[in-house]
């Protein structure tokens, strides 16, 4: 939706950006992170043409906003900023409804859309004839996200937008901010300098240093395969134990599964297990892997014939998790079922992997035995 094509900025001898190139697609929020003065304000600034461009292209929906008319361009582009920019002398209703009114919408159509902002960012009626200086910071910043809002913008433009709260109001926004974007899907830039306010909001994050993006990729991706040592530094190399929904079965699950089918003889199963020093067989399909049971010594145990097949006695009900599924979901499972050990099958049953109380164990002390390292 928004693309930059080879686009540079210099302000006298000194290169702000060098000729960055990247897409926004629609309906994602993208956050633009990197040390001060890396570029980030400059690239937002750009998309609205209030800074220029000194070289490159950047379009939205394939149109060169150069050659919009930059007032039009401006009212249908949505825009925060960190100390809110609400009118002192002008009532929170006015605050709202200037844009609107700037538009000669319909009166009638006005109200009604104030009512529906205010109710969008969690506020009431009761505030519209205050004034900005009469409200706290966290809901002078609501009122100017209902501002950004008022036209219904596909783009909102968002500059630092929370970094003067405290700490508590702050993510108290950023979670706001997740769960109206999750129904809205504006198509939304925000400018931040706080890498974990980055990761909780954004569908991708376009990290910056002197002027060039260095990487732009999902939180996922960045946590988990740094483009370099810059960015592993810039992130922290501890900070996926913030995000620990990003650590997934298939990063922590072994591959190397004792399997047996279903028509092997409890006594060879038995053998089995002792040989390979585990305490339960998986049982699969001979063709294509798919998970049939679980068999385990105990089971085994309680019948007195042991020539019959594990399938006679295997646990066909069995607790499993997917490929996708987070560690914390994991022991979430393991927790419910009472388990030290759980498969991981794709939607079509197909046997993946095991995650071990072992793996686990591993996974969760890394976070400490990095901290020791730092």
């Amino acid at each position: 939706m928004i693309e930059f094509k080879q686009v540079s900025k210099k302000f006298k001898n000194t290169t702000v950006l060098k000729d960055i190139s990247f897409e926004i697609e629609k309906g994602n929020l993208v956050v633009l992170i990197g040390l001060s003065g890396c570029g980030k304000t400059t690239t937002l600034k750009m998309i609205n043409r209030l800074i220029k461009a000194t070289s490159g292209t950047i379009t939205i929906n394939n149109e060169d906003i150069s050659k919009k008319d930059k007032i039009k361009l401006r009212r249908n582009i949505g825009y925060v900023i960190q100390q809110t920019g609400l009118f002192p002398h002008m009532t929170i209703r006015d605050n709202i409804e200037i844009i609107a009114h700037a538009e000669e919408k319909p009166k009638e159509e006005i109200t009604k859309r104030t009512a529906e902002l205010l109710d969008m960012v969690g506020m009431d009626d009761s505030f519209l004839d205050r004034y900005p200086n009469e409200l706290s910071g966290g809901q002078q910043q609501r009122v100017g996200v209902a501002r950004a809002f008022a036209l219904d913008p596909e783009i909102i433009l968002m500059d630092e937008p929370f970094s003067a709260l405290d700490p508590i109001t702050r993510n108290s926004l950023q979670e706001e901010l997740v769960s109206l974007q999750s129904k809205v899907k504006k198509t939304i830039v925000f400018v931040t300098h706080d890498m974990s306010e980055a990761i909780k909001i954004a569908d991708k994050i376009c990290i910056m240093d002197k002027g060039e993006i260095i990487q732009y990729d999902t939180p996922e991706n960045i946590l988990k395969n740094p483009a370099n040592d810059f960015v592993t530094e810039f992130v922290g190399k501890n900070r996926i134990w913030e995000s620990p929904e990003y650590i997934r079965a298939k990063d922590i699950m072994i591959d190397d599964i004792v399997t047996c089918y279903g028509d092997l003889s409890l006594s060879r199963a038995l053998d089995k297990m002792r040989s390979n020093k585990v305490n339960s067989l998986i049982v699969v399909e001979k063709k294509n892997r798919k998970m049939l049971g679980i068999v385990k010594p105990k089971q085994i145990s309680k019948s007195k014939d042991r020539t019959i097949s594990v399938e006679d006695i295997m646990i066909r009900d069995f607790a499993y998790v997917g490929p996708k599924d987070s560690v914390v979901e994991i022991l979430q499972v393991i927790k419910e079922n009472n388990i030290s050990e759980i498969p991981v099958i794709n939607e079509e049953g197909i046997l993946l992997g095991l995650v071990t109380q072992s793996t686990l164990i591993t996974t969760l002390s890394e976070q400490y035995l990095e901290e020791e390292e730092l």
